[in-house]
């Protein structure tokens, strides 16, 4: 008779050990878990800020917001002087005390009702910008005329013989000033809030940026919808290089270089060449000599061209 044997019982099963992060031995959170969420990193850049800011007085409030606690007269001055199609007077109360407040560097309400009718304005002309035709006209001549007539017609002030890439990108339109011979290639871009003054002879690359308008640092500020602007002024002479930034509060000198991609926080001696993020300074350049003749040295040359 045979006796049927049992197959031995598998022996017992050791528990697994995970080398991955475990929170501690009594915790009662499954492995699994701990596996794929670990706990956040302590670095200091997740630690809590206080709710509210604070400020020791008025002056500690503008150092720490970098707004300006004051009207500047002088920026305003010069838009009643020299700016065209200024949308508001001294007449419309709220709406020119806010505009002051804007380019003067001041928090102010970017929401009002009058500052968004005047920039979704400004929209419809930059896109009329772009419907010129050369086909549509006779000459080369009477299709640049037409586009800078059209300039004229929402821009603060146009200098002779300036001409813009097509598109072109501005905030009011109204607070940016044009000296004689400016040129920019395409995607031009002036935020405009605070006033920008461009000189005589200054030529823009591709996707240059002049932003002058900025937001508070700390977030509780922020979310009441105030922002504030600083001026801009590009000197004589200065070429502004592909896709560089020119940030608000600055000056960039007579004759200089902005380099491709640089972006600039701070001003710009004359006759310098900046570059990198931030700028700073890398050439020297010697000032323009107003006795040298181009044209009479390239003929010396031999190396003339046919106007």
């Amino acid at each position: 008779m045979c006796s049927f044997t049992p197959p031995p019982s598998p022996p017992p099963r050791r528990e697994e050990k995970s080398s991955v992060y475990k929170s501690g031995q009594n915790s009662s959170t499954p492995n699994s878990y701990k596996i794929f969420h670990p706990p956040p990193p302590t670095y200091s850049i997740y630690k809590t800020l206080p709710n509210m800011p604070t400020f020791k007085d008025k002056e500690d409030f503008v150092k720490q917001t970098n707004v300006r606690a004051e009207k500047n007269q002088e920026l305003i001055k010069f838009a009643r002087d020299n700016l065209n199609h200024l949308p508001f007077t001294e007449k419309d109360g709220g709406a020119w005390e806010n505009y002051e407040r804007m380019i003067s560097g001041m928090l102010y309400n970017c929401l009002q009702k009058e500052l968004e009718t005047t920039r979704m304005s400004c929209r419809d002309y930059m896109l009329d910008y772009g419907s010129f035709r050369t086909r549509d006209y006779k000459t080369t001549q009477e299709f640049l005329d037409a586009k800078y007539k059209h300039l004229e017609s929402f821009i603060g002030h146009v200098g002779k013989n300036a001409f813009m890439e097509y598109p072109i990108y501005f905030d009011y339109g109204f607070n940016t000033y044009l000296g004689d011979n400016f040129y920019s290639n395409y995607n031009l871009t002036i935020l405009d809030v605070s006033i920008v003054r461009i000189g005589n002879n200054v030529k823009c690359g591709p996707n240059v940026s002049i932003l002058t308008p900025t937001h508070p640092v700390d977030p509780t500020l922020r979310y009441d919808q105030l922002e504030n602007a600083l001026p801009v002024t590009v000197g004589n002479g200065v070429w502004l290089c592909g896709s560089c930034t020119i940030l608000g509060g600055v000056t960039v000198g007579d004759g200089s270089i902005v380099a491709a991609g640089a972006v600039v926080n701070k001003d710009v001696p004359p006759n310098t060449v900046v570059a990198g993020v931030p700028a700073r300074v890398v050439k020297q350049l010697e000032p323009r000599d107003p006795n040298f003749d181009t044209m009479a040295v390239l003929k010396q040359y031999g190396m003339g061209y046919i106007d």
